[in-house]
C-alpha cells in the first residue's frame, strides 16, 4: 500500500524567493509513484548539471510551500547517474586519502574491500557535531590517519563515499528521511551511503550504528528499526536558473534557490 510523506516549510518563508525541492528516486527498496506540490506554484523542473538529480522550483505562496511524495515498498530500479560523481569536493578523495586507503585496502576485492574501508570509517568517528564540517573549504576529502573525530551522519557518508571511491568502489551519499519506529514526524537530512558491491547496491549507515551503540557498522536499510525513504543523492549540486548557476551543498528538504549558494532550510516530514 502506497505510504504518502508530505513535506512542508516548518517555518513561513520570509519572502518570495523561489525554492528547490529534491525529486526522489526508484530503488530496490522503493518506488516513488506521485509527487505533487499541495502549496506553492511549481516553476520548473530543473536537472543539476553535474548529476541526473532532478528538482522542483517552487515558488511559495504567502510564505508556505507543501509538496506530497507517494511511495511504495515494490522495488523499483536505480537510475543510472546514482553512483556518478558530481566532481564535488565532499565526494573526491584528495591524494593522501587515495594513498591512505590503497594501503589500507591492499589487494582486496569486492565485500572484503568494502568491509576494510568500513572498518576504518568506524575507528575513525564518534558521533557528535564540528564546528566546520569535513572536507568544507576543502578541495578534496582529506585523509583521516589517525585518532577519532567528531561527525554527524553528514560528515561520516561524505567521507565514506569519498573513502570508497579512493578504493576504486562505486558508491553514492544520499540523503533522506528517516521516521523512528512509532513516530511519524521527522526532519530531512539524515543520510547513508549506497556502494556497488558484486552488481547489487548495498547500504551502509554507519552513524546509526556510532550513534546508538549499535556495535560495528554491518550493512542494512534498516539497522535501527524505524522507516527511511531516499529523497536525493550526490553533494555540491549544481543547477543552472534563468541568469545564474546555483550550488547546493546537500538538496534536502527545501532550499532556498536565491543568490549563488542554496541555503537549506528547516523542512517537516509528516507521515499521513
Amino acid at each position: 500500500m502506497p505510504t504518502r510523506v508530505r513535506f512542508s516549510l516548518t517555518e513561513p518563508a520570509t519572502d518570495s524567493a523561489p525554492l528547490l525541492f529534491g525529486v526522489p528516486f526508484n530503488t530496490p527498496e522503493q518506488s516513488v509513484i506521485a509527487i505533487d506540490v499541495v502549496a506553492g506554484n511549481c516553476l520548473d523542473r530543473v536537472t543539476a548539471s553535474n548529476s541526473g538529480q532532478t528538482a522542483l522550483l517552487i515558488e511559495p505562496e504567502g510564505g508556505c510551500a507543501v509538496v506530497d511524495v507517494d511511495f511504495s515498498d515494490a522495488a523499483g530500479m536505480a537510475p543510472a547517474w546514482l553512483f556518478g560523481s558530481t566532481g564535488g569536493a565532499h565526494e573526491q578523495p584528495s591524494v593522501a586519502l587515495a594513498e591512505l586507503i590503497d594501503g589500507l585496502a591492499g589487494t582486496t576485492c569486492g565485500q572484503a574491500r568494502v568491509n576494510r574501508i568500513i572498518e576504518h570509517i568506524d575507528a575513525r568517528f564518534v558521533y557528535g557535531r564540528r564546528e566546520r564540517g569535513l572536507g568544507d573549504g576543502e578541495a578534496a576529502m582529506p585523509a583521516l590517519v589517525c585518532d577519532t573525530h567528531a561527525g554527524t551522519c553528514v560528515d561520516t557518508h561524505s567521507y565514506a563515499v569519498a573513502a570508497m571511491r579512493a578504493g576504486n568502489m562505486d558508491a553514492a551519499y544520499i540523503s533522506g528521511v528517516f521516521f523512528k519506529a512509532g513516530q511519524s514526524l521527522s526532519r530531512p537530512g539524515h543520510c547513508w551511503i549506497a556502494v556497488q558491491v558484486d552488481g547489487a547496491a548495498q547500504y551502509w549507515d554507519v552513524s546509526h550504528h556510532l550513534k546508538y551503540g549499535l556495535g560495528p557498522s554491518q550493512p542494512g536499510y534498516n539497522p535501527l528499526p524505524g522507516t527511511r525513504f531516499a529523497l536525493t543523492a550526490g553533494r555540491d549540486l549544481r543547477f543552472e536558473l534563468p541568469g545564474r548557476s546555483l550550488a547546493v551543498s546537500i538538496l534536502k528538504g527545501f532550499v532556498a534557490a536565491d543568490g549563488e549558494q542554496g541555503l537549506a532550510l528547516p523542512t517537516t516530514a509528516s507521515l499521513i
